[in-house]
């Protein structure tokens, strides 16, 4: 599974298109720059072939490999960690949209439909930040899971840090930040501390 992992992520980064690349590439130079992994010299078309060879993932498209992207995270996270994801943004909205809470009672479907277009765009913002986050910090749990000597809860902070940085900059306008900067960085701990919970406390 790391092994499908990890090419899932170097096809996703080497993707021509700049906009959908974007966060994989990221994520890809954070984990180097870091010395946490070595990216492969194989072009995009090279991955798909290995990929097609090994009887792996056929990445043929860009939503396709997304997907297949976060099924291999979300198969190798467990279920206890899953479930505090879920519950953990379910307090997140709640928490930024108390006076829409009641609908989500009933279904997201019915509060994305309550919702105003300026609450809108903070709840894409907001999704676009978290998700984002957990792609990252799923693969640094996959990855930690196997090498537990490198990737230490000093450079999980660090990684954490470092890309909240960055998807700081490109999800949210620079009048934005102010605003989220302090509550996201909040956030930010609080996903370290899950991730790192069950990533290292197993570990003597």
């Amino acid at each position: 599974m790391k092994k499908e992992i990890l090419y899932l992520l170097e096809y996703l980064a080497k993707n021509p298109n700049e906009d959908e690349k974007a966060l994989y590439a990221l994520l890809l130079q954070t984990l180097s720059s870091l010395e946490l992994y070595t990216p492969t010299k194989f072009t995009q078309a090279q991955i798909h072939t290995l990929m097609s060879h090994q009887g792996l993932h056929d990445a043929s498209g860009f939503e396709a490999s997304v997907k297949a992207f976060d099924d291999a995270l979300d198969a190798t996270i467990p279920t206890a960690l899953r479930e505090a994801k879920q519950n953990l943004f379910a307090t997140l909205l709640h928490a930024n949209f108390p006076k829409k809470k009641s609908f989500l009672a009933v279904s997201l479907e019915c509060f994305l439909f309550q919702l105003e277009p300026v609450e809108k765009s903070i709840y894409e913002n907001l999704l676009a930040y978290v998700t984002a986050l957990n792609r990252a910090l799923g693969l640094f749990f996959v990855l930690g899971k196997e090498a537990s000597s490198s990737f230490t809860p000093e450079r999980l902070v660090l990684f954490g840090e470092t890309l909240h940085v960055k998807l700081l900059e490109n999800i949210f306008h620079e009048e934005e930040r102010v605003h989220v900067r302090q509550g996201l960085k909040e956030l930010l701990g609080v996903y370290l501390s899950l991730y790192g919970t069950y990533l290292y406390m197993s570990k003597g």
